[in-house]
Formats: C-alpha cells, sequence, structure tokens
C-alpha cells in the first residue's frame, strides 16, 4: 500500500469516486489480496461508529466506563496542519469505540486492576504524503507507525524532521514512538510546549502527555495531565472515562 492507495481509499469512503472509478476500484478489491485486506479494513473501521443499536447497549451496561464516548459528534473535517490528511473526528470516534470495548472487557474481568495504556493507546493512522508528492522518509515513517514498527517508525521521523523541523506533525508522532518505546520522559518534551501552545494539535499533544503517565502507571501525574485536557475538545470525552476509571 503507497500513498496513492491509501488516498483511493480516503476519496472511496468519502464518497467522491465516479461510478466508473469505484467499479474499478471493486475489481481491484476482488483482484489485489493486499488492497483488499486494506480495503476491508477500512470498511471496518468506518462502519463500527455506525452501529448505534450495539453501541446503545454496551453503553447502557457500562455506563460507568465511558457511555460518552459515544457522543461524537458526526462528521468534521481533517486537521489544518501541513501534511496532516488524518480525519481527527472520524478516526476519534472509532478510537472510542474500540476504547469502550475495550474497558468492557477489563470491568468484565479484571475489576480491581487499573486501566492500562495499551486500552487507551489508539493512535490515527499516519498520513504525511501528498498526492503525488510522496517522500522517502514519509513514506518509510508511514508504513513502519501503520504497522506498529515504532522504533523503526521513529528512525525515519528522524530523518524527515532534520529535513522539516517545522513539521508538527512529524513532531507529535516522534513523541507517540517515544512513547512506545519506553522513551517516555523524552516525549514530553515535545509534547509539553505544544500542549501549551495554540495549536491545531494542542489537544492531541495533551492527551498524550497523560498517556504517557499511564504507561509509566503515575497515576497522580496521569489525573492531573487529563485534568488539563480542553473540555469539549477532542479527546475529551476520552479523558473523562480514563478519569473515572483511575483509581
Amino acid at each position: 500500500m503507497n500513498a496513492q492507495d491509501h488516498n483511493l481509499l480516503d476519496d472511496y469512503f468519502n464518497g467522491l469516486l465516479s461510478p466508473e472509478a469505484e467499479h474499478a476500484l471493486k475489481v481491484r478489491v476482488a483482484e489485489d489480496a493486499e488492497f483488499g485486506e486494506a480495503f476491508a479494513l477500512r470498511e471496518q473501521m468506518e462502519d463500527f461508529p455506525r452501529r448505534a443499536a450495539q453501541r446503545s447497549a454496551l453503553a447502557e451496561t457500562l455506563r460507568t466506563t465511558g457511555a460518552d464516548f459515544f457522543h461524537t459528534a458526526s462528521g468534521g473535517q481533517a486537521t489544518a496542519v501541513p501534511g496532516m490528511t488524518v480525519n481527527w473526528r472520524r478516526w476519534l470516534a472509532v478510537a472510542a469505540s474500540i476504547v469502550l470495548l475495550a474497558a468492557a472487557v477489563w470491568f468484565v474481568g479484571s475489576p480491581a486492576t487499573q486501566p492500562s495504556y495499551e486500552q487507551y493507546a489508539m493512535h490515527a493512522p499516519l498520513a504525511l504524503t501528498k498526492r503525488g508528492a510522496a517522500e522517502a522518509s514519509a513514506s518509510e515513517a508511514e508504513a513502519a507507525f501503520n504497522a506498529g514498527k515504532y522504533a523503526e517508525a521513529l528512525r525515519a521521523l528522524d530523518r524527515l524532521q532534520a529535513e522539516q523541523p517545522d513539521n508538527i506533525t512529524a513532531s507529535l508522532y516522534r513523541a507517540i514512538c517515544l512513547i512506545e518505546t519506553g522513551s517516555t520522559r523524552e516525549a514530553r518534551v515535545l509534547l509539553e510546549p505544544v500542549a501549551a501552545g495554540n495549536s491545531a494539535i494542542r489537544t492531541e499533544a495533551q492527551w498524550y502527555i497523560a498517556l504517557s503517565y499511564l504507561k509509566e502507571k503515575d497515576t497522580a501525574r496521569c489525573r492531573a495531565a487529563l485534568e488539563q485536557i480542553d473540555p469539549g475538545g477532542d479527546h475529551s470525552e476520552q479523558a473523562q472515562s480514563l478519569l473515572k476509571a483511575l483509581k
């Protein structure tokens, strides 16, 4: 899967393809195994938030562990940051659904344990490359990050930031990779100035600061960081759910 393929899937699921292009895509889904798998995964991601009846029943059963996740506003546009093409509101709706299911397993199976980093670390796919302008470092970073190879992605992002020091998306995902690879303090050095500023990814930085403390099992600092997340913004509902789950 390259950047053009990801853009093609974006256009399909956003209803931007012509009937002829849709037909060609479906033919490729049937004939190209790798593309077919990517299509199926994306289809599941798109469908999950729409299962209103299932979400409603689960939310009623687990009201104290995150029912508010399912009040995510519909629609939304991609965050206006150079190089960032992820539709954050759509992704957050998907992530919230997955997190609630993880919370259900935790609540039923291990009610005495603390919530874990893995339950809440639902990362939006990295999408740095632009149509027709894929760069080697950006493509390598995307492929590695989206495959869960965070050390490899970190190396590619280091190279990208050497070339593009003002790429705020690369900086955010470098911090995520640092958290994933255990360098949580170094991640916070990157995140804290963003969290204190007014950029388009301010709440992303706030959320990942909280997750870095959750990974360290530092409950007090995690709670303090969660309380700093902007009310009503991205991740505010996830933050409230995590606050309720922390003991």
